[in-house]
């Protein structure tokens, strides 16, 4: 008798009933609803073990997904992305609900494989507790000190911009992408601030840190599978996030020597940018937890992302939008030569009068909201957002370009309309719906620094430049958010020297 042939076929059998066993199970799980004891949001019925994962792993735009989501489940939906609870929030009210009456429940950041390997809960934006609050609150009290809002950074901005200008002229009124362009320029903005000098856009080693930032926002997103599942970066080894992963310590060595370079230098009488002031700080308080030179390496990183990409992508919208409404240009210009008389560049003292330009700054964030949807908070303890549960750990994101275009709150919300903003006696008009910078004790710590930014360039340049479409055929505004920000499908232009 073949024992062998009977012990194979005994094999395969084995094989064949627990393969066969498993499908069965897969069938009664998908019968079966899973039992929970919280009133959880809806949402599509999740795979074991890995949850929705496939259903978000080949989405190239991020937020029009969302918003199918909310199409089929509604102002509040759920996913499962492998342990994880991950709840979108899209209705104004509990948008403003869970960011400001109940933002302390849910200011916490997740430990997610990626985001921990690039920023190791440090720094600003990806710390939780302590840390973060320590941080954030050492950074706004920097930049102040430093001249945000003031004349002497204003100054350095003016210098960034005439290069910013001679850029633009060199295109020689030919269609040109906005991107690398307003990357370069609002870097070296952020460089000047945090190491105090002004740096070359041809610097090679400057332009690796403008890409390798860039490549952030692009790769490291939420729905990155090794976030949920870090066993699968040993298969993806020389994946995009992985290389963004291995670039980091590129970075974080010439941060560091940058670092050195501040303490061998520094002059406690003689403060020279952000590292110096850090470094001061570090002086008086020897013994704190939480500045380190490691947050100092992470904070300047969440300087450069938030300086470098945010910064960029909100000018980018801004010229997108002049060279589509020309008339908006037109209405802006003529206040920039009311309230300068076409003798002198425009200063921060010109704000309050320029409201139409206020006005048009502020409907550009409301059509291209740069954090269409915010980076996930954590529920640091069980709450409740629109009647449903928000149990402790459950990741949450909250959908301000929903808010943006809420027509509870604004009139014919998909048209641009600068008029929106301006009252009868030519005041701005303020509007809770509008969540540019988010809010609550998550909002963003840079908003005074953007701000200041976006009026400088916009106004400078509009002073010397007609912005127009690329070509003839009429020109889309539309929006993508491929990886962490919201920014326009095309973003190429044409400038003229007026």
């Amino acid at each position: 008798m073949d024992f062998s042939s009977l012990l194979f076929t005994e094999n395969v059998s084995v094989q064949s009933l627990l393969f066969g066993l498993v499908i069965l199970l897969i069938i009664r799980w998908f019968m079966t609803p899973p039992k929970s004891n919280y009133n959880l949001p809806p949402g599509p019925r999740a795979l074991p073990i890995i949850g929705n994962l496939l259903q978000v792993l080949s989405i190239t735009d991020f937020y029009s997904m969302l918003k199918e989501l909310k199409k089929q489940y509604g102002d509040i939906f759920k996913l499962k992305i492998g342990p994880y609870n991950y709840v979108f929030v899209c209705k104004t009210e509990t948008i403003l609900e869970g960011l400001v009456k109940k933002g302390q429940h849910l200011n916490g950041r997740s430990s997610l494989y990626a985001l921990d390997k690039v920023f190791r809960n440090k720094g600003i934006v990806f710390s939780s507790g302590k840390q973060w609050k320590d941080q954030r609150k050492f950074t706004m009290s920097a930049l102040r000190e430093l001249g945000v809002g003031k004349q002497v950074l204003e100054e350095k901005m003016s210098l960034e911009t005439q290069r910013l200008g001679e850029t633009f002229q060199s295109q020689n009124g030919k269609p040109f992408s906005l991107n690398k362009q307003l990357s370069l320029f609002t870097s070296s903005v952020i460089y000047n601030i945090i190491f105090g000098k002004r740096i070359k856009y041809s610097d090679s080693e400057f332009q690796e840190i403008v890409q390798h930032f860039q490549d952030v926002f692009k790769y490291i997103g939420v729905f990155v599978p090794e976030n949920f599942f870090p066993f699968i970066r040993f298969f993806r080894w020389n994946s995009s996030i992985e290389k963004v992963i291995r670039k980091q310590e590129k970075v974080r060595s010439y941060v560091k020597n940058k670092i050195i370079e501040h303490k061998e230098t520094f002059n406690a009488e003689n403060i020279r940018d952000f590292i110096d002031m850090y470094l001061l700080t570090l002086e008086k308080e020897p013994n704190s937890e939480t500045l380190t030179d490691e947050n100092l390496f992470h904070t300047i990183c969440d300087l450069f992302l938030a300086g470098t990409d945010t910064t960029a992508s909100h000018l980018t919208w801004a010229f997108v939008c002049m060279a589509k409404y020309t008339d908006v240009q037109e209405k802006c210009r003529e206040e920039i030569v009311q309230i300068t008389n076409q003798t002198r560049p425009v200063t921060m003292e010109d704000k309050p009068h320029m409201t139409y330009v206020a006005a048009t700054l502020f409907e550009v964030h409301r059509i291209g909201t740069i954090a269409s949807v915010t980076i996930p908070h954590t529920a640091e303890v069980q709450t409740t957002l629109q009647g449903y549960d928000i149990p402790k750990g459950t990741l949450v994101s909250f959908l301000i370009l929903e808010a943006h275009s809420d027509p509870n709150y604004w009139d014919k919300p998909e048209e641009f309309r600068p008029e929106r903003w301006i009252d009868e006696n030519n005041e701005l008009k303020k509007n809770e719906a509008f969540l540019p910078f988010g809010s609550g004790p998550r909002m963003c710590a840079g908003v005074t620094l953007v701000n200041t930014e976006a009026f400088i360039t916009f106004t400078k340049i509009l002073q010397i430049f007609q912005l127009e479409k690329p070509i003839k055929a009429p020109m889309k505004l539309e929006g993508k958010q491929p990886g962490i920000t919201y920014v326009p499908v095309n973003d190429d232009i044409r400038v003229t020297g007026l």
